[in-house]
């Protein structure tokens, strides 16, 4: 249980120390530096993606391998090996369900990949 909200924990930790080192550091917190910390974030999140994915993959893979060589001697290997294939194919399931999801909402809303959100405003008629 300490396991699990220690891993939990962790990356509200890491920004909060970000955050505050930038508030002792300049002793007040602006939107620059604020805006810095969410870019850092973004481009951390962008990277990790398509690595999870890689990742999930190469899992695939490896427990087929593993499927194919120890998979007729071994009854164990075998049961290991099939669970493994099926929990990762629901971890790229998920992961590429979740990306699909975040882009059509992204379209829906008018944000594409890298813009911002459309700014409202009050119509100004022409004559």
């Amino acid at each position: 249980m300490k396991k699990t909200i220690t891993l939990i924990a962790m990356p509200f930790l890491t920004v909060a120390s970000a955050l505050a080192q930038t508030v002792a550091s300049s002793g007040q917190i602006n939107g620059t530096s604020l805006l810095n910390l969410i870019g850092l974030v973004q481009t951390i999140v962008a990277r990790l993606v398509p690595l999870a994915i890689g990742l999930a993959v190469l899992a695939f893979f490896w427990y087929l391998i593993q499927f194919i060589w120890k998979g007729k001697e071994e009854a164990e290997t075998k049961k290991i090996s099939i669970a493994g294939m099926g929990w990762s194919i629901v971890a790229i399931f998920i992961m590429v369900s979740i990306w699909g999801l975040v882009g059509f909402l992204g379209s829906m809303l008018g944000i594409g990949a890298g813009g911002t959100a459309p700014v409202p405003g009050i119509p100004v008629p022409s004559n």
